[in-house]
């Protein structure tokens, strides 16, 4: 398991008297356990997985996420949904793609109905998709079948790093990835941003040079990644790239 996902000691509610009532000694929730549980429900974590990061028992942890999703209801998350739909409704008029793969597309992808040639894929196999792989296995395996694409959407829960570069190869006219590593400066991690981005400090924890980084990425397939909208939201942000030749004019002295 990967050590990042452990709550950090100081987030941690102080212990309650138990009544008798529960085997454990109960612990409050903060709102900083709350959110890093549902960090790691948006990861994609199993409950049992949730608990032990969280140093809590299945049955409190289930409990919990249960009366969230009930106070939340649809309304959870719709402002970001909406402002993302309508971004996207600008970037297929933009480029207006035919063919489209959308890497993590969960039970309905948006782009369904909207473009010529849709691949949808999702990891998780109650949902419907024309893949059911690994994002990062997938791209492997799209790549070396030489397949191209329009434009490639890569919206995770996470971080969708280890596919930019296949999918910076393979993708024709643009490029959308949200990038869910954002999240980790609530909690001022900077671990995963500085071992793949090069940031080593608060201060230039930006999204801007996220995007900075990803353009240089490009440069190396010779591709000009030019951002068309960068949204920040709550612990995300997504950005739009067109995808150009990039031209280089450095000659030999």
């Amino acid at each position: 398991m990967n050590e990042n996902n452990y709550l950090p000691k100081e987030f941690m509610g102080c212990e309650t008297k138990n009544g008798g009532f529960t085997k454990n000694t109960p612990r409050k929730w903060t709102k900083e356990e709350v959110d890093w549980a549902l960090m790691l429900k948006a990861k994609g974590y199993k409950t049992k997985d949730i608990a032990r990061f969280i140093y809590r028992g299945n049955v409190s942890v289930s409990i919990k996420l249960k009366r969230i999703g009930k106070e939340d209801g649809l309304t959870y998350n719709q402002p970001h949904r909406d402002d993302k739909y309508f971004h996207n409704d600008l970037f297929l008029k933009y480029i207006n793609p035919k063919t489209v793969l959308d890497l993590f597309s969960g039970s309905d992808s948006y782009y369904s109905g909207k473009v010529d040639e849709l691949y949808t894929n999702d990891n998780d196999e109650m949902f419907v998709t024309y893949y059911t792989e690994k994002a990062e296995k997938l791209v492997c395996k799209l790549f070396y079948d030489n397949c191209k694409f329009d434009l490639i959407d890569i919206d995770p829960f996470g971080s969708g790093y280890d596919c930019f570069d296949l999918s910076i190869k393979m993708a024709r006219k643009g490029i959308i990835m949200t990038l869910g590593e954002m999240g980790h400066k609530r909690w001022k991690r900077l671990d995963f941003v500085r071992s793949h981005y090069g940031i080593d400090n608060l201060l230039d924890f930006t999204s801007i040079n996220i995007v900075n980084e990803i353009i240089k990425i490009g440069a190396r397939n010779k591709k000009k990644l030019t951002p068309i909208f960068l949204n920040d939201y709550r612990n995300i942000s997504r950005v739009y790239f067109e995808i150009s030749p990039l031209k280089v004019t450095e000659q030999w002295d």
